[in-house]
């Protein structure tokens, strides 16, 4: 009987290594397969390790910093090319300055002697002096057969020419015009050898749109304020008349 018992604890302990044994195998197998791959994978998937950030010591002075950029409005700034386009129009549109001429209405009312009479033996003479109205701005065009007309030409805002030989012109504002042509006596002619009498002067009144003393201008006003002063000799006897004195 004890026998028995013996073997059927042997049978139970051996049938218990065999089942141990199956048990174990394949899981000792499967681990021996799968251990390589496991591995490759555990080794890509394994974060790195974190690189230790140095510090700074005591004994190392910190490295300079490179200086900021010029910020932009520090730059100097540059003007645009210029456009010769757009300069061109710009240069067109600009207004011309005004060009002096003759204005449409001539109209205007001159007052001076057409006739003046003069000693026949004098060389000079202070002529009549003349009046202009009803004009803005004046040209006076004039000229003499004989030697020279002198009159003012120091009057702010009149310009003048040839004043001291036979073609003059002045032009300005019609009072100073006036005013510069009549000088304190009139204008003076002169006339170096012969005598006054008989000679001419002729002088034509232009209005103008701004003073001007072109010579181009001479002939744009009408012929209607074109005057001509004539200088005669006065009769004059230079015979002597004798008379009887009676003595009481």
């Amino acid at each position: 009987m004890t026998g028995i018992r013996k073997s059927a604890k042997t049978k139970a302990i051996l049938g218990l290594v065999v089942m141990a044994f199956f048990i174990a195998a394949p899981r000792s197998l499967a681990v021996d397969l799968l251990s390589p791959i496991i591995g490759t994978v555990d080794g890509t998937s394994e974060p790195s390790a974190p690189t230790p950030t140095p510090t700074d010591t005591p004994s190392q002075s910190p490295s300079p910093q490179p200086s900021a950029a010029p910020s932009s409005s520090s730059a100097p700034s540059q003007s645009p090319p210029s456009n010769p386009i757009i300069d061109t129009a710009t240069a067109s549109a600009s207004p011309s300055p005004i060009q002096p001429q003759a204005i449409e209405t001539q109209t205007m009312r001159l007052a001076l002697p057409t006739v003046f009479s003069v000693d026949p033996r004098a060389h000079s003479v202070f002529i009549p002096q003349i009046k202009v109205s009803g004009v803005e701005n004046l040209l006076i065009c004039g000229y003499t057969n004989a030697a020279s007309l002198d009159f003012t030409t120091h009057l702010p805002g009149v310009e003048s020419h040839g004043s001291g030989s036979s073609t003059f012109r002045i032009s300005g504002p019609a009072n100073l015009v006036a005013a510069a042509f009549n000088g304190d006596l009139g204008a003076r002619l002169q006339s170096n050898s012969n005598a006054i009498s008989g000679k001419v002067i002729s002088l034509a009144f232009i209005a103008v749109n701004k003073p001007s003393i072109n010579p181009a201008l001479c002939n744009d006003g009408n012929a209607s304020n074109t005057r001509t002063i004539s200088f005669r000799a006065m009769n004059m006897d230079l015979n002597m008349v004798k008379d009887g004195v009676r003595l009481k």
